[in-house]
């Protein structure tokens, strides 16, 4: 199956023609002009929340001072930031016990999250406020219906603390929840749309904080008492899903006396943050021949292009298991390898969120701000003078279209590292002490 994306040799885009570079241009004019519009409405709408609460006095946020009995969780944002969020979730239940804790979030990223196995989160709701982005969807009456939906569930909980931990929609979500406290960065919201401003906001110029440490800051704004234990998220995994998984395996022969090294070569938002086609095809090759791996490739049905353009360059065996799992279903997969090697995606965080000792190839962004938060990852990358260059404003794509910062990390530096994991993993395996 040939790639129909317009791409180089190496898998990335090839520099736009006028005509893109116009529409691209209008695209961000227009969707500039709507958000101060937008802003403008809501600063005033802001201004009457403020008004209602003028002269009345909250109790600090912290115990004892404040007990809630249920607390709302809204991240509205990819699967790697969903996961990065819970660490949020387990420092409010942990700080207050007896309370329950909903988490809001895109339906897409919600099914990473197994709520029947999760001893801290009470509900998992979903909304995905994206439909709104087009003018044609005021006019559905499915949108006005699923909002309507959506609505009338949050009210019917009476939240007394919502934690709006990225974005203007999950601020507007808080305030329409009706929760009495509401906790985000003022900057990040519209003014007066919470009740207890945090200062600053995700990402700003030269801020190197990483992605949980700005979710801990939140819920310590919330009260919570963090440790640098709270740093690493944690996945619970569904039985079932690891038993479909086991099936899985067993059926495309793997085998228990060889490694298993999931391989996830795609990722979502810009094409910069993969690793080249051509590069992965000779690392794979020399896994499944140099420490006779099973190789596993991961990944969602949109990947199957940029897999198949891989697969073709293997001279040796890779067992494609992607769009064949649900995401519970790759998280027990993750959990199961012996090595994930990805680029900055979401399954990067969802291993280290299982435990899977895993190496991250990095480029475009910046791992002290969006890389593995686990003491069994190691993070490549080549530190050129662009790089990196990634601002959350727009995909990761090169600008220079070169991507030259992820050319640099070569397939044998890859494998000396997977070399060294796979030492480690049977030391641990065999109860040595490994020692630094």
């Amino acid at each position: 199956m040939p790639l129909t994306l317009n791409v180089d040799d190496y898998g990335y885009p090839l520099p736009p023609d006028s005509r893109r570079k116009l529409r691209a241009l209008g695209i961000r004019t227009s969707k500039s002009f709507l958000r101060t519009c937008i802003s403008l409405l809501m600063s005033v709408i802001g201004g009457f929340l403020r008004l209602g609460r003028k002269g009345r006095c909250s109790a600090p946020l912290r115990p004892p001072t404040f007990q809630p009995r249920r607390i709302l969780v809204i991240r509205l944002d990819l699967i790697g930031d969903l996961v990065l969020s819970l660490t949020a979730v387990r420092a409010l239940k942990r700080t207050y016990p007896e309370a329950e804790i909903d988490l809001l979030a895109m339906p897409a990223s919600a099914r990473i999250i197994a709520p029947e196995q999760d001893p801290d989160i009470a509900q998992l709701l979903t909304y995905d406020p994206n439909v709104w982005r087009r003018p044609k969807a005021l006019v559905q009456l499915k949108n006005w219906r699923e909002a309507i939906r959506v609505y009338r569930l949050l009210r019917r909980r009476r939240y007394d603390l919502a934690l709006s931990v990225f974005g203007n929609w999950a601020a507007i979500i808080a305030v329409l929840s009706g929760a009495q406290r509401r906790v985000g960065f003022g900057h990040e919201s519209y003014p007066g749309f919470m009740t207890d401003s945090v200062s600053g906001y995700h990402w700003a110029p030269g801020d190197h904080k990483h992605e949980v440490d700005y979710c801990l800051k939140l819920a310590r704004a919330a009260g919570a008492t963090t440790g640098p234990e709270a740093r690493i998220p944690h996945l619970y995994i569904d039985p079932r899903a690891r038993q479909a998984v086991e099936q899985l395996l067993s059926q495309e022969g793997v085998r228990d006396d060889r490694p298993v090294i999931a391989c996830h070569v795609s990722s979502n938002n810009g094409q910069s943050k993969r690793w080249p086609a051509p590069y992965w095809a000779t690392l794979i090759d020399r896994m499944t021949r140099d420490v006779q791996a099973h190789v596993v490739l991961t990944g969602a049905p949109d990947d199957l292009p940029l897999i198949a353009d891989i697969t073709r360059r293997l001279t040796g065996p890779a067992i494609n298991l992607a769009g064949k799992t649900s995401l519970g279903q790759l998280a027990a997969l993750l959990q199961r390898a012996d090595l994930l090697i990805s680029g900055d995606s979401g399954p990067m965080h969802i291993a280290a969120a299982v435990g899977t000792p895993l190496i991250a190839i990095h480029g475009p962004t910046d791992p002290a701000q969006s890389g593995p938060v686990s003491p069994s990852a190691t993070v490549l990358r080549s530190d050129i003078w662009c790089s990196p260059c990634y601002n959350a404003k727009a995909p990761a794509d090169c600008r220079f279209y070169t991507t030259q910062c992820m050319k640099n990390v070569t397939p044998s530096q890859v494998f000396e590292v997977v070399q060294e994991k796979l030492r480690e993993r049977l030391r641990v395996s065999a109860g040595q002490e490994i020692c630094e």
